[in-house]
């Protein structure tokens, strides 16, 4: 991608993440940002530069914008009821299928139904 089309690309993420130009401006000032909200305008328009820190600056932002709106929109896991929460399934098992314990493989016992 061309240095000189990146706006676009914030253009579209601003959008997307449903901030005005103030908002995402605050938000990338809050951030350590240097440019005033004219830079910031000027250069989602293309018409004004902006240097690569205050590119990765603003890139945080609307990043972190859009891990909210769309973090919301995900499913939210089922909570377990207590009869299942009790199934007999040992953390062992559950700690080897996550990875967490790697040092011997479970063998299943008579009482497992394998």
């Amino acid at each position: 991608m061309e240095i000189d089309d990146r706006y676009r690309l914030f253009e579209a993420a601003r959008v997307r993440a449903e901030l005005t130009v103030p908002e995402l401006w605050l938000r990338y000032l809050a951030l350590g940002g240097n440019g005033d909200e004219f830079d910031i305008e000027g250069y989602l328009q293309g018409l004004v530069p902006l240097e690569t820190f205050d590119q990765q600056v603003l890139a945080v932002a609307l990043n972190e914008r859009l891990d909210d709106v769309y973090r919301s929109a995900r499913i939210p896991l089922p909570t377990p009821t207590p009869e299942e929460a009790n199934d007999g399934t040992s953390p062992e098992l559950i700690a080897d299928l996550l990875g967490g314990n790697r040092s011997k493989p479970r063998v299943p016992d008579q009482t497992d139904g394998a």
